[in-house]
């Protein structure tokens, strides 16, 4: 009797270490899948937040040219879709490079492959991942698992670029048909030139200045209102949509928590005409001199005031 119970003591413990591992791996795929798709229209993305410098991009016309469209025609030919083992760090073009990308999110032990699929209408990114399962002789004897597994799906959806493409195609598509030559047709699609996304550089060297600058980025207005205590409060620009947007260019952290923030917290408390506050940090130098802390930034988060680091 003894020995029986023993043996399904061990089975129960063996059967949930390995439905865990397989568990855990297939959260892993679900993670870095549904990741890269959320970040496949720019590579320089950030896996976890999404962040990136916008002047940095693959290009107007990456979907055309680097995006493997010639993916819709493995259902017809014998032409594979892109696919590479993981954790990689070599990639020969630019699907590759962003599926490697997943490399990061993949803890030690963990292999496996990314795959990405372009039939036009429908993208795919698939990932699969594997994990050895470690057991002893004496149990490997009973059972002939020796590695666990998970996959996941995820399709790439460009809600921003569907709607781009639509309106230009029903506003203009009557207009140009049978207007334009293929030569033409060829120059209106070259790439524009890197600098010209970002916009022109403009240099802030006074509060004044940085407070100007919002005023026209968000089309806001300067204004003096009265908190519930009796302080006076100046937003520098306050735009249609009520959200308060302030400028600081030279003041502490001491200076912001004693003066600014308990001014701040009460509008945002009172709701009339403050709906919600954008604090504007603006840099010095390049070395961030006057930034606020990241302790800092998660307090001015949790209390509801949003910041904005502007280079």
């Amino acid at each position: 009797m003894l020995p029986l119970i023993l043996f399904c003591t061990i089975t129960v413990l063996f059967v949930s270490l390995y439905a865990y591992q397989k568990v855990y791996l297939q959260q892993i795929a679900r993670t870095a899948a549904e990741r890269l798709a959320f970040t496949w229209d720019n590579s320089h993305k950030d896996l976890v937040t999404g962040n990136f410098n916008p002047s940095e991009t693959d290009g107007l016309y990456f979907r055309l040219t680097q995006n493997h469209v010639s993916d819709l025609f493995g259902r017809l030919f014998s032409n594979a879709s892109s696919e590479i083992a993981l954790p990689s760090g070599a990639a020969s073009d630019l699907v590759e490079r962003k599926l490697a990308k997943s490399s990061e999110l993949l803890p030690q032990g963990v292999t496996g492959s990314a795959k990405f699929s372009n039939f036009i209408l429908d993208q795919q990114v698939e990932v699969k991942l594997r994990k050895a399962f470690h057991v002893s002789p004496v149990m490997s004897r009973w059972f002939k698992a020796t590695q666990t597994g998970g996959s996941a799906v995820a399709h790439v959806v460009e809600p921003v670029e569907l709607i781009r493409l639509t309106d230009i195609t029903r506003t203009y598509f009557k207009t140009i048909k049978d207007r334009i030559s293929p030569q033409k047709a060829r120059e209106a699609l070259a790439e524009p030139a890197q600098s010209d996304l970002s916009g022109p550089s403009i240099t802030i060297k006074s509060e004044r200045q940085a407070a100007a600058y919002l005023r026209s980025l968000v089309s806001g207005t300067e204004v003096i209102l009265t908190t519930e205590s009796g302080k006076s409060r100046t937003i520098d620009a306050l735009d249609a949509r009520g959200i308060g947007h302030q400028a600081f260019y030279s003041l502490t952290e001491a200076q912001l928590r004693m003066e600014q923030l308990p001014k701040d917290l009460e509008l945002i408390r009172q709701g009339t005409k403050v709906k919600g506050v954008v604090w504007h940090f603006f840099k010095k130098d390049a070395g961030g001199k006057g930034m606020p802390s990241s302790a800092f930034r998660k307090e001015l988060e949790r209390k509801g005031i949003v910041v904005v680091i502007h280079n």
